[in-house]
């Protein structure tokens, strides 16, 4: 089961619900910029377009995970759900969801993606409490490394498709603290900068030891 925080388990869950059961759910076209809060919990399923979810602590955002089209996610009075490009969005209270449970093949989709987002998190609760900021940068890296399983001259290749505040953000550091992690790791050629999104990855197993 995939479990990268750039996008969670894709399901079919549209596709296994009839008309009947999709009219429960509150549809919704937002745009880029737009956030959904909840004061109980609440599912929501993107059709189409990205989000991530996030929550914040002494003015830092933290984000969970990104989600894409046929993502499912639980929003909370803990955390926004932040939408990063026009998306068609599906949505109701967990406590609503009786009937529809009864369907089984969204009951399982709905399981597979509890039980995703429950290692996530473990995952990240891990890496906050036991990591340095080397090992949270290191760790990540290692992750979209194997999510991407992109090579180049025999190294392992990234993109990292967003800025240096957004990793911070994903790894639950201060901005200065990623960048100075993330550039000692520059430094001591365990990583080579090739653009400023695209690195070669020179030294992997130096940096899965920062992992452990």
């Amino acid at each position: 089961m995939k479990k990268s925080r750039l996008g969670l388990l894709e399901t079919d869950i549209l596709d296994v619900l009839n008309q009947n059961e999709l009219a429960k759910f509150n549809r919704e076209l937002l745009a880029k910029g737009a956030t959904i809060y909840a004061e109980s919990i609440k599912v929501v399923i993107i059709k189409s377009g990205s989000g991530k979810l996030s929550f914040f602590e002494d003015g830092e955002e933290f984000i969970v995970y990104h989600l894409q089209k046929d993502n499912i996610s639980i929003v909370d009075d803990v955390c926004v759900l932040e939408i990063l490009e026009d998306s068609e969005i599906y949505s109701i209270d967990a406590g609503d969801m009786g009937e529809l449970l009864k369907n089984e093949r969204f009951a399982k989709a709905y399981a597979d993606t509890l039980v995703n987002i429950s290692l996530l998190q473990r995952q990240i609760i891990k890496s906050i409490l036991f990591e340095s900021a080397k090992g949270r940068i290191a760790n990540f890296l290692v992750e979209l490394a194997a999510e991407q399983n992109l090579t180049q001259n025999g190294y392992h290749y990234v993109f990292l498709p967003f800025s240096l505040k957004v990793l911070s953000s994903f790894v639950g550091l201060k901005r200065q603290s990623a960048s100075t992690a993330f550039n000692e790791l520059i430094k001591d050629d365990i990583i080579r900068r090739i653009t400023p999104h695209e690195f070669l990855i020179v030294d992997y197993e130096k940096l899965q030891s920062y992992t452990n």
